[in-house]
């Protein structure tokens, strides 16, 4: 476990010099309201652009894109809570401007979900969030076209029932830190493209062509077997044992979200075996047996027990009362850290509603890379498309040759 660099935070200090929305010293203009019961929404759309909040959110971008989380540092600004949560809507449209213009799908929008209140379960004071994708029914890492041609894009939604959020498809998850509640305000990011790199070095398996084209397919691999299977498991979400490939049912069919949870009944009957499993871990020093199940799955998928784990992967961003973070929804897992109650989150997303077309594909291979296309350079995925194509034409070239 580490802290997230300095660079993570941008300060927004320039935002008490140039109001928001209504010129300088004057304050955010208001965007429209957004009460529990309306639903999601679609963000506000200031036209008067202020320079303040483009270059706030232009650095901000970068820095998205370099590192896979950052946080706007709205807190330090010491503003009311609703002017704050005014000012985050503004700002995070303003972001979504910076990343269509780095290259993002044109179509994608801000959407503002329903707050959401931190559930501490029984008997613990605070509550650790396990490593997840927002929205992870329909928004999770998958291979772009580009680096498997026959990647279907309906493979992209994993369950049509049974989940929490909204069907659009998350790119990158915001949260409004509201209330920072009475444990840590922390969110946790694990690099998922790091992880994925390091299990199949781990098994030996080598890359016969693009190494980031390989890893991309073998995952398209394990998630269309587990859409295969899901049949048989039932799970509405992708498990991190299933996209790491572990074949046993019972780790299709097992999705975690807090670690002090106790674990399903549900579970215990399907798959009578994970009961002793979730009396003891292999760290020994896991909470909750919903995390002691889950160590001896992040075992069999890395070499790693759940703690182990954590000191290679995890990056904590603290958060404190009413700053704005982002995180890439795809490339990076995020969690949560010793939460408490009372914590409450404005969820701010950035969405598309149909994750397919050539605009998306070009992005995702992009991120895959983490390299954005700029005007001066070629994009990631001509690249990888190039790559392809040329390790096609020496195969061909060395059977015919060989003939």
């Amino acid at each position: 476990m580490k802290f997230a660099p300095a660079e993570a935070h941008v300060a927004c200090d320039d935002l008490l010099a140039e109001g928001p929305g209504q010129g300088p010293g004057q304050g955010p203009r208001q965007g429209p309201d957004h009460s529990p019961d309306q639903g999601p929404d679609r963000g506000s759309d200031d036209d008067g652009r202020p320079a303040a909040l483009d270059r706030i959110a232009g650095h901000g971008a970068r820095v998205l894109e370099r590192l896979g989380f950052v946080a706007f540092r709205l807190g330090r600004l010491r503003l009311p809570v609703d002017e704050s949560r005014k000012t985050a809507r503004l700002l995070a449209e303003r972001l979504r401007r910076a990343l269509v213009d780095r290259g993002a799908p044109a179509d994608m929008r801000l959407e503002v979900d329903r707050p959401q209140e931190t559930y501490v379960p029984d008997g613990f004071p605070t509550r650790t969030l396990l490593p997840h994708f927002d929205g992870q029914h329909c928004s999770y890492l998958t291979p772009s076209r580009h680096d498997a041609p026959d990647w279907d894009p309906s493979w992209r939604e994993f369950g049509k029932h049974g989940y929490t959020t909204t069907s659009a498809h998350k790119l990158y998850q915001g949260i409004f830190l509201t209330d920072p509640g009475e444990g840590l305000s922390a969110t946790t990011y694990y690099d998922w493209l790091g992880i994925l790199r390091a299990v199949r070095a781990a098994r030996g398996l080598g890359s016969a062509g693009e190494p980031v084209a390989d890893v991309a397919r073998w995952l398209g691999e394990q998630l269309r077997t587990a859409l295969r299977r899901q049949p048989e498991h039932g799970c509405p979400y992708p498990s991190l044992g299933a996209m790491l490939g572990l074949e046993e049912q019972m780790w299709h069919g097992l999705s975690f979200h807090h670690s002090e949870a106790e674990l399903p009944e549900t579970a215990r009957k399907c798959w009578p075996q994970v009961t002793p499993l979730a009396e003891r871990c292999p760290c020994g020093r896991c909470r909750g047996e919903v995390g002691r199940v889950f160590c001896h799955q992040v075992l069999m998928a890395t070499g790693l027990t759940w703690q182990a784990f954590r000191d290679r992967w995890e990056i904590v961003l603290p958060g404190e009362h009413c700053d704005l973070l982002f995180g890439h929804n795809l490339t990076m897992l995020h969690g949560g850290l010793a939460g408490g109650a009372r914590r409450v989150l404005d969820p701010l997303c950035l969405v598309v509603d149909r994750p397919a077309g050539p605009a998306y594909e070009t992005w995702l291979a992009e991120s895959w890379r983490r390299t954005p296309s700029t005007p001066s350079t070629p994009s990631a995925a001509t690249a990888a498309t190039a790559a392809t194509e040329a390790g096609v034409k020496a195969a061909s070239e060395a059977a015919t040759g060989a003939r």
